[in-house]
Order: structure tokens, then C-alpha cells, then sequence
């Protein structure tokens, strides 16, 4: 039976295939790995002037191999899509050579497509760090019964997809599903509950289209977590990987997995804390019916905003001062995009023009937050996070700034910034307003007392 994952740190052996007809097959190693991906290593004898080896000389010796290759090993094939040379090494005394190719993509599967072709299918689907929790779906259902003393007699675990949510996505349709799998063993059976997100498109498309719209939505889940996330796992179906008997009727198609140099670093990042986890600002069923497609139809337009934010999420050890910058780079595209506010005039220039303490206080205005035991005043709060921002980022401002205050401002800064994401997703302010009401907003007036500090008019920090 095929194999239909690879793991990190594994290898496989197989014969080489180029897709051109009466070409020998050439011996090579698969390996994957953490830090290079997955690379296919193949020997052979340098200037033999044999057949047997005239072709993965000449892919090496001119650093040009086939676009596509198949490497067939006792587990199945593997499909390897845009492969490029990696280099190769002589051992000129006896002859021996060892080439290396890189490929793009891979498929754990069969594919019928044409050797030229770059990687296109119509179905992409993901697991992603968060999704289960946003989204609250489940295909596990468990009961169980108790006798008259309050001990548990049985247990029925049901597995049954539910009714996922689907959305129109530019020219893709998104899906977000619940799925279920077993995993037999000795003496045990595991079940695997996942939420799975799945991108198709009405013909074929390049895995970079798929990971394009993805990103959106894995963009708002960071700023919704307001933590790094990372994709795990995923997998294809088309038409071009079909499903044959021995004797090639095609019985359907079915998921296999990809490996992509864009993701796959993904893979061996720390999974999320459940603490991390349990105060997202919104979760999927409270959100309007159209607000992940406007989302996504204003990703483009606040994409200068969200871009330099989601980056520092995704940077599980940044310094405090790196966020700031991050954050505060947000927070002035925002400012830009949403333009004049009332009572922005108290952060002017003497001169009468913005400054970044502005773009700060119309993102705060655009929010209609309660600052106090935070800051005397929205133009006192705006700033503060201006005046640390630029003091990190100007050599000649002098020391940087107090530690604690820069991750105050970064904490402030960020908080802010996910708030402004939400309100694109609901214009109505509804999920903002929530979320000021909540513990863990509360939490952050909490830890200024607790610290002693406070902002004053004139962005200062203050002990009191």
C-alpha cells in the first residue's frame, strides 16, 4: 500500500523518471528536511559514455534538469514540480559524480499532467494552527452513560462531518470543514478531529494562487489570536492525480499530500499554547454573514496595514522594540487609509501639518475606546506610541526608550491594530465593542495599575 505522508528527517530511495520516452531510469535519495526542504540526491558515473547515465550528466554539467520529475520508490510515487539544479560534486579519480535537484513542489501521488507543465489543481486544502478553535466545528461527537451511583458505564464517540461555511473569495470559493480520520493500532484506535480550509477554483490553478487567497484568511486569524499561526499540513485533488485500478480505469480522485517550498518551514514551528488560544476577538458564528468576503475584497486596500503587523505576529522571538516598529508601521498605514478625524489638530506640527502621533490617534478614534487609567487623553495616548516608535527607529533621538514602556506600547499598539482589523470584518463596531467590555481587554487597564504607570497629556510615562 502507498505511503501518503513524508515526514521531517525521512528518505526515500527510488528510480528517477523524466517523462521522455526510452530514457533509462536513474537511481536517486530522497531526503526532508527542517531547514533545506526536500532535495533528491542522484549518483552517477561522470563521462561514462554510457546510456545509462547521458542524461543526469547533462542536467548537472549545464545546471539545467527537467522541469518535472517522478521519483518511483516501494512506497509510491513521488511527483516533483519545478526542480532546479542545487549543485553537484566530482570525484574525478574514480569517476563518480553526485548531483542535486530541488524541487518546488511535491505531490505524494501519481500525476498525469504533461511534463512542461507547471503545478496547477482545482482543489487546495490546509490545516491550520487556530481553526479548530475560531471556527468551534467538530466532527467528533461523545456521549456517555452513567449508572445510579454516577459511574460511567459507556461511551459512543460518533464521527460525522457537519455542515461547514462556505464564501466567495474573489475567483475562488473558500470552505471551511470539520473532518475526521482513524488511525488504527495494537491495542488502540486513534480519532483525529481537524478543521480543514479549502480553496477551488472553477479550472486549475497554480499553488501559489491557492496559498494567495489562504494567506488572507490566515492573516486574520493572527491578528484575530493576536499570535503567531502557522500552516501544517496539505493536500490536492484534480483530475490529474486520478485514482486507477491495475488495469487504469479511473475510479475518482482523492487528497494527496503536498509539500511546498513556500509552507513547508511552517511545519516545525512551535505549535500554539491553548492559553494563546482562548481570547480571540471574535470567533467565526459571531461575525455578519458577508464579513470573511469583505475581508477579503478589502484585502488589497489594507494590505499596508495588515502585512507589516501579521509579520511581527508570525516573529515568535522578536524583541519588544522590533513589534513596536512593526505595529507602528501598521498604525500609520491606517492612519493614511482612514483619513481626517475629529480633534486630530492637537497633534499637528506648530506648522499645521500630520505627524505619526496623527495616523496614531485616528486609528484610536476610529475605535471610540475608553482610555482611562491608561492615558489622561486620546492625544496624550497617540504620543506615546509615536514618541517610542520614533525614538527606536532614529539613531539620533538618544537611549532607547524604557524597556517596560516599549512593551507597553507594543501591547497598546497591537491591541489596536487587531481591533482595526475587526471593524472591517463588521463595520457595525459590534465585535470592538465586546471585546473593550472583556477580561481581556480589562486586563490591560489591570497591568498599568499594577505596574504603577500611566501617559499624560504629553505622552509622557508616569509613575503613580
Amino acid at each position: 500500500m502507498a505511503r501518503e505522508t513524508l515526514e521531517f528527517d525521512e528518505t526515500r530511495a527510488g528510480l528517477l523518471i523524466d517523462y521522455i520516452d526510452d530514457t533509462p531510469f536513474v537511481a536517486a535519495t530522497l531526503t526532508y528536511g527542517k531547514e533545506f526542504g526536500v532535495r533528491v540526491e542522484v549518483p552517477y558515473i561522470d563521462r561514462s559514455r554510457t546510456e545509462q547515465f547521458t542524461n543526469a550528466e547533462l542536467w548537472f554539467e549545464t545546471a539545467n534538469p527537467p522541469t518535472n520529475l517522478a521519483l518511483l520508490t516501494k512506497d509510491g510515487m513521488i511527483s516533483l514540480f519545478q526542480c532546479r539544479y542545487s549543485g553537484h560534486s566530482r570525484n574525478i579519480g574514480r569517476h563518480f559524480a553526485l548531483g542535486a535537484i530541488t524541487p518546488r513542489e511535491i505531490v505524494m501521488g501519481h500525476w498525469e499532467g504533461n511534463d512542461q507543465d507547471r503545478l496547477t489543481v482545482r482543489e487546495f486544502s490546509s490545516q491550520v494552527d487556530g481553526l479548530a478553535e475560531w471556527t468551534r466545528l467538530s466532527a467528533i461527537h461523545q456521549e456517555g452513560e452513567s449508572n445510579e451511583e454516577g459511574r460511567l458505564q459507556k461511551i459512543v464517540i460518533t464521527g460525522e462531518s457537519p455542515e461547514g461555511l462556505s464564501w466567495v473569495q474573489g475567483e475562488a470559493t473558500m470552505h471551511l470543514s470539520a473532518t475526521w480520520s482513524t488511525v488504527p493500532d495494537a491495542s488502540a484506535i486513534t480519532i483525529n478531529d481537524s478543521v480543514t480550509l479549502r480553496t477551488e477554483f472553477p479550472s486549475p490553478r497554480e499553488i501559489s494562487d491557492h496559498l494567495m487567497e489562504q494567506r488572507k484568511v490566515v492573516a486574520l486569524l493572527k491578528l484575530n489570536f493576536g499570535t503567531a499561526l502557522f500552516f501544517r499540513r496539505h493536500h490536492v485533488r484534480d483530475d490529474s492525480f486520478p485514482d486507477r485500478l491495475l488495469g487504469g480505469k479511473n475510479v475518482g480522485k482523492s487528497l494527496h499530500e503536498l509539500i511546498s517550498r513556500d509552507t513547508f518551514r511552517d511545519y516545525s514551528q512551535k505549535e500554539p499554547s491553548k492559553k494563546s488560544l482562548q481570547d480571540p476577538i471574535f470567533y467565526l458564528p459571531q461575525i455578519p454573514p458577508d464579513g470573511l468576503s469583505r475581508w477579503a475584497s478589502s484585502y488589497d486596500h489594507w494590505k499596508r496595514f495588515i502585512d507589516p503587523a501579521v509579520s511581527g505576529l508570525s516573529r515568535t522571538t522578536a524583541l519588544v522594540e522590533d513589534l513596536v516598529l512593526y505595529y507602528s508601521m501598521s498604525l500609520e498605514a491606517a492612519g493614511h487609509i482612514l483619513g481626517r478625524a475629529v480633534g486630530e489638530e492637537e497633534t499637528y506640527t506648530p506648522r499645521g501639518r500630520p505627524t505619526t502621533a496623527t495616523y496614531a490617534y485616528r486609528c484610536q478614534a476610529s475605535l471610540n475606546i475608553d482610555w482611562e487609567g491608561i492615558a489622561a487623553s486620546p492625544s496624550g495616548l497617540a504620543r506615546a506610541l509615536a514618541n517610542n516608535y520614533n525614538t527606536i527607529k532614529h539613531y539620533d533621538r538618544g537611549h532607547l526608550p524604557d524597556p517596560m514602556h516599549t512593551y507597553f506600547v507594543g501591547r497598546i499598539a497591537m491591541t489596536i491594530v487587531r481591533l482595526i482589523a475587526t471593524n472591517i470584518i463588521d463595520p457595525s463596531g459590534e465585535l470592538v465593542s465586546q471585546f473593550i467590555q472583556s477580561y481581556a481587554f480589562s486586563s490591560l487597564r489591570e497591568d498599568f495599575r499594577l505596574n504603577g504607570l500611566h501617559i499624560d497629556d504629553g505622552g509622557q510615562f508616569v509613575n503613580v
